[in-house]
């Protein structure tokens, strides 16, 4: 269905900000520009950090990324812990926060994201492990589990997200996930990407530990050791 979706070089006063990175090669500025079908209102979106877009109200849409950057800045000035979600082969991003550094208990802040095992219904292809990324080594995690499990009345929201009604649906949702680890072509994915299917290559999805164990070095390492030093 035509919903109003094209892709268009960035024109004018468009080309003046340079901060962060815009959809398509850095040298070909592309936006997204939405026409509401119905209205014929006029919004673009703009992928970048520049304050002149996060910040601007008027007609400038938000991608996934552009909101994480904002809310991520205001937890840090809030002193909010905040751990990065990236979902294995699909181009998505969100994230998960807690008021309590000593005691965490990680919310999500929407249905959206804590029910995001629903977007395998979509038919555009399937994700297949969720990582939770923070600058703290101990909070970084495979959190598949989690967000393939429902959160149940007595829950911290440590060991479940999506909401009660879906369980019935969440044994078909792990088979989705756990199939599309061993497509080898990438078609079976939202982004067309193999990520999970090379760690599923690699033994990693056996276990939480293994993956998580590597995020946690990763994010130990950053900025002390180079990408290609091995121990």
């Amino acid at each position: 269905a035509d919903v109003g979706i094209v892709e268009r070089n960035a024109q004018g006063d468009e080309m003046e900000l340079r901060g962060g990175w815009y959809r398509g090669r850095p040298r070909d500025l592309v936006l997204i520009q939405l026409t509401c079908p119905e209205c014929g209102a006029v919004s673009v979106w703009y992928r970048s950090c520049h304050p002149q877009v996060i910040l601007n109200p008027n007609k400038w849409g938000r991608l996934c990324g552009e909101q994480e950057e904002l809310r991520l800045a205001l937890a840090n000035y809030l002193g909010i812990s905040v751990r990065t979600v990236v979902p294995l082969d699909w181009d998505h991003i969100w994230s998960e926060f807690s008021t309590n550094h000593d005691d965490l208990r990680w919310h999500v802040p929407n249905t959206d994201e804590s029910n995001f095992c629903c977007r395998l219904d979509e038919g555009i292809g399937a994700f297949t492990g969720v990582l939770g990324i923070h600058p703290e080594s101990d909070f970084c995690a495979d959190i598949t589990s989690d967000y393939l499990s429902c959160a149940s009345s007595e829950s911290d929201s440590y060991t479940g997200r999506a909401e009660a009604n879906l369980e019935e649906s969440m044994g078909q949702y792990k088979k989705v996930v756990i199939s599309t680890r061993q497509e080898n072509s990438g078609d079976l994915t939202q982004a067309k990407t193999l990520n999970g299917f090379v760690i599923e290559r690699g033994g990693m999805f056996e276990g939480d530990e293994q993956i998580s164990y590597e995020l946690m070095k990763a994010a130990f390492d950053f900025g002390v050791r180079g990408w290609w030093e091995i121990d």
